[in-house]
């Protein structure tokens, strides 16, 4: 999957090219081995690329380039056959099933690019109804305040954090298309770290403190600034932070680290004392929807899509995201950003 990801950020007439210059590859080796070793199944690996990502119309196109080669390899180092007719008869049915395969994916592609459409509308939709509870519930911490009573008051913050989280997901969702497809509009500037890690940690303050979870923050003198995007930083930042204050113990401690990564660009780490990733997950996580797989066998709950979206968002601004972790031994999530301006990708 990692790999068709890579493949569809290229443009279509690289992804065309690469997909000719494979079915040429294959040709030659169908060539060269001859009948003896059948490589005609390799055929199938430019055509399924080409029609998962450009669909049905430049997978037909792929499909006849690679019945066409195979034919040429057939007639130049084949048997002899009986009739005349038979290496252009085996063509048509190869071309006929190269089609089945070019369509069927193709059809698939359809479909999921359908159903995230669909999942992109109803999310959309429900953003304006969330950001009223939440400027509601606002509202009410701001005036009733003081004429709430203790049991009103915890109410309404646990309310707080319900809608705060929620409105993350549904960001997180509406984003992940839109850095997939390098379609996201970023507005990198120099970002002081000192408040921007200040911001993140205000915003998850609360929870926190609901968790009975302590919050720290560590700067190496030398980190003043990264060139980034502020929201999608926060953003990472707090979906890092959520994480790890959700899998922290009560009475311990989610510190985040800023320090010097390299000659031009900056480490920030979100450390907590957990129960920390086992390795068979390690690699995973930042995958869409690891964390409902990880629910199953570990019984932590989540979505996977905060982290998926860090991993994109991160990427996009020119940095790099990891893990590093030990079972019962606590987790720390660390990603670099660009010291200055220069070094990182324009914004798209």
């Amino acid at each position: 999957m990692k790999l068709i990801e890579y493949l569809s950020r290229l443009s279509r007439t690289k992804l065309l090219m690469s997909g000719l210059a494979l079915v040429l590859i294959v040709a030659f080796f169908d060539f060269v081995t001859g009948p003896e070793i059948s490589v005609s199944i390799f055929y199938l690996i430019p055509i399924s690329i080409v029609a998962l990502i450009l669909g049905s119309r430049w997978g037909v196109l792929i499909s006849l380039a690679s019945a066409v080669t195979w034919l040429l390899a057939d007639l130049l180092a084949g048997p002899a056959y009986s009739h005349p007719a038979i290496p252009y008869w085996n063509a048509a049915v190869r071309f006929g099933f190269f089609l089945i395969v070019t369509f069927s994916l193709s059809a698939m592609t359809a479909a999921q690019r359908q159903r995230e459409e669909f999942l992109h509308f109803i999310v959309h939709d429900l953003r304006a109804p969330l950001s009223n509870v939440i400027s509601g519930l606002q509202s009410i911490q701001h005036f009733g305040a003081k004429t709430l009573d203790a049991n009103l008051n915890d109410f309404v913050r646990i309310c707080m954090i319900s809608s705060n989280r929620m409105m993350t997901l549904i960001l997180s969702i509406l984003d992940l298309a839109r850095l997939q497809n390098r379609k996201m509009p970023l507005q990198l500037v120099q970002l002081a770290v000192q408040k921007i890690v200040e911001s993140s940690l205000d915003m998850v303050s609360v929870w926190a403190k609901s968790n009975r979870v302590k919050l720290a923050f560590q700067r190496d003198p030398n980190v003043e600034s990264v060139y980034a995007d502020p929201a999608i930083t926060e953003r990472i930042l707090v979906n890092l932070l959520s994480n790890a204050i959700k899998f922290s113990k009560p009475e311990s401690t989610v510190t985040v680290f800023a320090r010097p990564f390299e000659t031009q660009k900056v480490a920030l780490s979100v450390s907590d004392q957990g129960e920390g990733i086992s390795k068979d997950w390690a690699d995973k996580v930042f995958d869409k929807f690891a964390q409902a797989e990880m629910s199953h066998s570990t019984g932590s709950a989540g979505t996977g899509l905060g982290l998926a979206f860090c991993r994109l968002a991160v990427e996009a601004q020119g940095g790099s995201i990891w893990l590093e972790s030990e079972t019962h031994a606590g987790t720390t999530m660390t990603f670099t950003l660009p010291r200055i301006g220069g070094s990182s990708p324009s914004a798209h």
